[in-house]
């Protein structure tokens, strides 16, 4: 099961960041939610979420977060000592102090360019934020860290992404046609094709359907030469040896052979 969620949680990190340029170390912005369920399940944040996303981590909450904590009192003060030991990051709400909920959708609105990773137990605030593209939710699962898988607005828009770096913008677009168009009327105005007659048409050959076949030659029996077996003979010839011709001579008698 450990190697199965911790698969999962690659998996799911690696999506935003190939898709959204997520990247090490990964922010993340804890409520007290969050942090009130890691002191209840004994869960030391920074060394075991680095683990489990498997790069260098950077914990931050706001000071809405802060004072939200401290002024639910005595029942949450293990989560306020936990949120006070992070960065605080500049919200923007400090004139006016908003709900912690509140204070990180705001946060998370052009999430494309801060890349936060959103650590929170508040059922609504999760439900919110998975709405969004681009915003990751982790929260404690018992006393298992869990992030949830992209929803489908982020890998719909991920998708619109990865197509929109094919096609071309308005200003190649405009490039593009207006080179066509000058390209055009240089080739017109030259004089090498002013007369130009248009797209030549090749000959074509005739229709083999339409050809009559050729006639094969028919060879009559006739006009082929026979051949004849004729066996020549062949001469045996008998070789006399010197001695027995001059012995002939001698005698004058002719040479016989029989």
């Amino acid at each position: 099961m450990r190697l199965k969620r911790h698969q999962k949680a690659e998996r799911n990190i690696n999506f935003y960041c190939v898709s959204f340029g997520f990247r090490k170390p990964f922010q993340i912005l804890v409520d007290g939610t969050f942090c009130m369920a890691s002191a209840q399940n004994r869960v030391q944040l920074r060394e075991d979420i680095p683990k489990y996303l498997g790069g260098d981590v950077k914990f931050l909450t706001t000071q809405c977060v802060v004072l939200e904590t401290e002024a639910l009192g005595t029942a949450v003060r293990p989560a306020m000592h936990i949120v006070k030991n992070f960065g605080i990051h500049k919200c923007g709400h400090e004139k006016k102090p908003i709900s912690g909920a509140s204070c990180l959708t705001s946060m998370t609105k052009d999430n494309m360019k801060t890349r936060y990773i959103i650590a929170t137990q508040d059922k609504s605030l999760q439900n919110a934020l998975y709405v969004l593209p681009a915003v990751p939710v982790m929260y404690f699962n018992g006393l298992s860290v869990i992030l949830k898988a992209p929803s489908p607005t982020s890998i719909d828009h991920a998708r619109q992404k990865r197509q929109s770096r094919f096609n071309l913008t308005e200003h190649e677009t405009n490039v593009l046609t207006s080179m066509k168009s000058s390209i055009t009327t240089e080739l017109i105005s030259s004089e090498e094709f002013k007369d130009y007659p248009g797209v030549f048409k090749r000959a074509k050959g005739p229709n083999p359907l339409s050809c009559k076949p050729k006639k094969k030659k028919i060879v009559e029996d006739n006009d082929i030469p026979k051949v004849e077996n004729k066996i020549k003979r062949k001469r045996n010839r008998v070789k006399i040896p010197k001695h027995v011709k001059e012995e002939f001579k001698k005698m004058n008698k002719p040479i016989s052979i029989s």
